[in-house]
């Protein structure tokens, strides 16, 4: 099936969507992810990062250096000393003044340069002329109405669906990791067996994979770009109601004045990043939310009784345990933060995950509180870059919790499985969700 092909019926989706494919659990595994290599397995390193904070504001080295731990392999092209920010404030910094602590670091990580030129790696005017073409799609109000009623709302009811009658069910594999990787890739156009296997061959062209020979990964690069660039052509000839659509019409205005619509190699890269930003990230943030309410019995009675608090949980959840610790940056300048001073060419990690739990800012921060006064968090960036898709992702996570609280208001955690763990560093999120539906 190809991309031209976006007349799927509703059933075939679902069973798609729905089925028992062994890709899921090698794709989606926190233990395995690449990022993670060289990591203690299910070990939380959260309290490691904070007594790093404790220790100073600002410390020379990454966190993968102060704790011991080997680098990931190839994960920088370019060698440079490293510093962390590690209070709220130098992290609260190293995000909002962004031409200081520029993103063009990105620029040398060989996977983010094979995704192509992404708004993840720009600053400035050029990172505004980019990201506004995309940014209108992306909008509260636009995602409430219709990124929910389109492909939200149906893909949570699909995969509860599937679930429907069980006596139990690990919902890592069985809704964590299918509702966001079908939300943004139907929202793209794709639809199908093409979702699940676009995911894979972007991931095995990407980042490679443990079993994929190099020319596995070549012929997976071509058929990433086959699929792109026939579902760009359709959309050229036919426009839809998708993201790629929104996209190819709105203007993108550049720093010297000129207008001009956006390139099919920026589209593709645009896509590629919205995958792995959408599908990856969400994926573990849902499954760290559920857990926490899970674990916490009387904030989900509390939750289920009175709906609104749930996107307060999971704002709490993106403060407490955000699934993406900690971000790089380059130094332009020599610059001091919290009185210690970075020096100009260092790589500088910015570890929001201790920024989030400093005790200066967040009382008794290790808890669990959806109730604390109003504070922003790092949990989702802030500043220039703070993430596009924020609201999407928070709303496929409500609408998941809804979604188990109207069909199992007594949902728990499965006493005759191993205790799920909370762990990774570079990529953090649940080793598993086992409930118990009755």
């Amino acid at each position: 099936m190809t991309a031209s092909t976006a007349n799927t019926t509703g059933t075939a989706r679902a069973d798609t969507m729905t089925s028992d494919d062994p890709r899921y659990a090698r794709m989606f595994d926190v233990n395995t992810t690449h990022a993670n290599v060289g990591v203690v397995q299910d070990r939380d390193y959260s309290d490691d990062l904070d007594a790093l904070r404790d220790r100073a504001p600002v410390l020379k080295g990454s966190p993968r250096q102060l704790l011991g731990l080997p680098p990931v392999a190839g994960a920088h092209e370019v060698e440079r000393e490293e510093w962390t920010l590690l209070s709220y404030h130098a992290c609260e910094r190293g995000f909002r003044e962004n031409l200081i602590f520029s993103s063009h670091i990105m620029k040398e990580s060989a996977g983010i340069r094979k995704i192509g030129p992404t708004i993840l790696e720009m600053v400035g005017k050029e990172h505004k002329a980019y990201r506004s073409v995309a940014q209108p799609l992306f909008l509260r109000p636009r995602v409430l109405d219709w990124w929910k009623r389109r492909w939200i709302d149906d893909a949570v009811d699909a995969l509860l669906d599937r679930l429907q009658g069980r006596d139990s069910a690990d919902l890592n594999l069985e809704l964590c990791a299918r509702l966001p990787m079908y939300v943004v890739t139907r929202a793209i156009g794709l639809e199908g067996e093409d979702a699940l296997g676009f995911r894979d061959h972007l991931t095995r062209s990407t980042f490679g994979a443990h079993d994929a020979t190099p020319a596995e990964v070549v012929e997976s690069r071509e058929e990433v770009d086959r699929i792109l660039g026939d579902l760009i052509a359709a959309r050229r000839a036919k426009p839809g109601d998708d993201v790629i659509t929104g996209v190819l019409a709105n203007d993108m205005k550049l720093p010297d004045g000129t207008i001009r619509k956006q390139t099919d190699a920026e589209i593709f890269s645009f896509c590629k990043l919205l995958i792995f930003a959408g599908g990856g990230t969400t994926w573990r943030q849902l499954g760290i939310t559920i857990d926490l309410l899970l674990t916490h019995p009387e904030i989900w009675r509390e939750c289920r009784a009175d709906r609104k608090l749930i996107e307060a949980a999971v704002d709490e959840g993106l403060r407490l345990r955000p699934t993406d610790p900690y971000f790089p940056r380059l130094a332009t300048e020599d610059v001091e933060v919290e009185g210690i001073t970075v020096p100009q060419g260092a790589r500088v990690q910015i570890c929001l995950a201790a920024g989030n739990r400093d005790p200066k800012v967040f009382d008794r921060p290790k808890e669990f509180n959806i109730h604390r006064p109003k504070q922003h968090h790092m949990g989702l960036g802030l500043g220039p870059h703070r993430c596009l898709g924020m609201d999407v992702a928070k709303q496929e996570i409500i609408g998941a919790i809804n979604g188990l609280m109207d069909r199992w208001p007594d949902l728990r955690l499965d006493p005759d499985r191993p205790r799920p763990e909370f762990s990774g560093l570079d990529h953090c999120g649940m080793s598993a969700v086992p409930v118990r539906f009755g």
